[in-house]
């Protein structure tokens, strides 16, 4: 069966003006239908209000139950399911551009993908109000849908938000960007599919620091870093309403695909219970997971066979593994009360760290994504720790850091909030708010 090829959005924008103007004006047709509310309403179990169309189960507490996260969503977080729960989740939103494809044109639309990493292009078209796109062989000029969506915030519909960056600018956005480049390559290296796709939160301690860093690790930090302060990409409810989403989501699909593509033995490489994991609410028996209103739900294991879809990707060319490690270990530290992001600054204990010269002495960071819990109850999250690893490897190079020298510096960490507002401001959190009874330990 031939394939269709889901491509890099720029490369599609550029070398295929046809096919991409089909894919914007399917995706503003989508975003004006009904269904819009319905397939973004999954992620987060945020549907439009009284929408007699969705069946899946809403209610909280069944969705944890019938999820077995324990979370009142259905995206798979910080468990087994993490990406293989978005691969069903992928294609019914690409079998909903093609459905909304009203172009005289039927050929298939595929999702193409968004890789923030590689800033050797030109991104700023993501947030134009406007685009100009070649459909049905006539130059028109639309609202841009790629810039803007709505969601349901306490029953009323809202533009969506997107206060990060898609292009980088600041010395400390590249770096970040930079280091997450070299974490997505380097897990096509993995051996299981544990190490693969999601760092699992533990029920109790654990007192050791994982030696990897799974494709979820560096898929939270680009969340943050399009979502910024308020977005919608930073909070898990509401953050596949933004568009970005789809075509950030097609990018890590496209690492996993490529993994799942040198993996031959799926017995050895995925354990049993992430083999038997629940993908609810996506079922065989029916087109969209909003329609399931059944107890029958995909496994795990039935979304590996890639020949199933009709859509492939081109091969990533494997970058040799990155061997040389540097991190700061959060262990065991309580699950966030939001989304946040933890700066990790490390500076000579001969120098002071202030707010002009924090660019020289920045080392890292890493983001958890979550939701609001001070709005929201997640029974999981009062039960569970999680390990966090800040990736400080180019800075210690650069600065020459070794176990000999560590000593030499000062370890600063601050993390910022990104959905809790106190008198006007986001929050803002100390070492010892973000610790409590865990630890840290700077392992180079």
């Amino acid at each position: 069966m031939s394939k269709y090829i889901r491509e890099n959005i720029i490369t599609l924008k550029d070398n295929n003006s046809y096919q991409f103007g089909k894919f914007i004006m399917a995706l503003k047709n989508l975003e004006e239908s009904d269904d819009w509310a319905r397939i973004c309403g999954i992620h987060g179990n945020t549907f439009k209000p009284n929408d007699s169309g969705v069946l899946c189960p809403t209610d909280p507490d069944i969705v944890s139950k019938l999820t077995k996260s324990g979370e009142p969503v259905y995206c798979a977080h910080s468990i087994e399911p993490f990406i293989s729960w978005h691969v069903p989740y992928l294609y019914e939103f690409e079998q909903l551009l093609n459905q909304y494809n009203y172009s005289s044109d039927k050929d298939y639309i595929t999702l193409p993908y968004f890789d923030i990493t590689d800033q050797t292009y030109d991104y700023l078209f993501l947030n134009e109000p406007t685009i100009t796109i070649l459909y049905d062989n006539k130059h028109i000029t639309i609202d841009n849908p790629l810039a803007s969506a709505y969601y349901y915030s306490s029953g009323v519909k809202t533009k969506i938000t997107r206060n990060g960056i898609v292009q980088a600018s600041t010395i400390q956005d590249k770096k970040r960007l930079k280091t997450v480049r070299r974490q997505l390559y380097n897990t096509l290296h993995a051996k299981t599919y544990e190490e693969f796709s999601s760092q699992v939160v533990t029920i109790g301690k654990t007192y050791k620091p994982y030696s990897y860093v799974p494709l979820e690790t560096p898929h939270n930090s680009i969340h943050d870093i399009i979502g910024g302060d308020g977005g919608n990409m930073s909070d898990i409810t509401i953050s596949a309403f933004d568009p970005i989403f789809w075509l950030h989501h097609c990018n890590m699909d496209r690492f996993f695909y490529n993994w799942l593509k040198h993996i031959y033995d799926y017995e050895n490489i995925f354990s049993v219970n992430s083999l038997q994991a629940s993908l609810a609410p996506f079922s065989k028996n029916f087109k969209y997971g909003w329609l399931n209103n059944t107890t029958e739900f995909l496994l795990l294991k039935d979304v590996l066979p890639l020949d199933q879809y009709p859509y492939t990707y081109n091969p990533i060319i494997l970058k040799n593994l990155e061997t040389h490690k540097a991190y700061i270990d959060l262990i065991d530290i309580p699950i966030p009360i939001e989304s946040i992001t933890i700066h990790a600054y490390l500076y000579l204990k001969t120098e002071k760290l202030t707010e002009d010269n924090k660019d020289q002495w920045y080392a890292g960071s890493v983001s958890w994504f979550g939701i609001n819990r001070t709005t929201r109850y997640c029974c999981r999250c009062e039960k569970v720790c999680t390990n966090l690893k800040i990736d400080i490897l180019d800075f210690v190079q650069s600065h020459t850091i070794t176990k000999d020298n560590i000593n030499d510096y000062e370890l600063h960490i601050e993390a910022n909030g990104k959905l809790v507002i106190i008198d006007e401001k986001y929050t803002k959190y100390s070492l010892d708010e973000i610790k409590k009874d865990g630890t840290i330990i700077i392992n180079i």
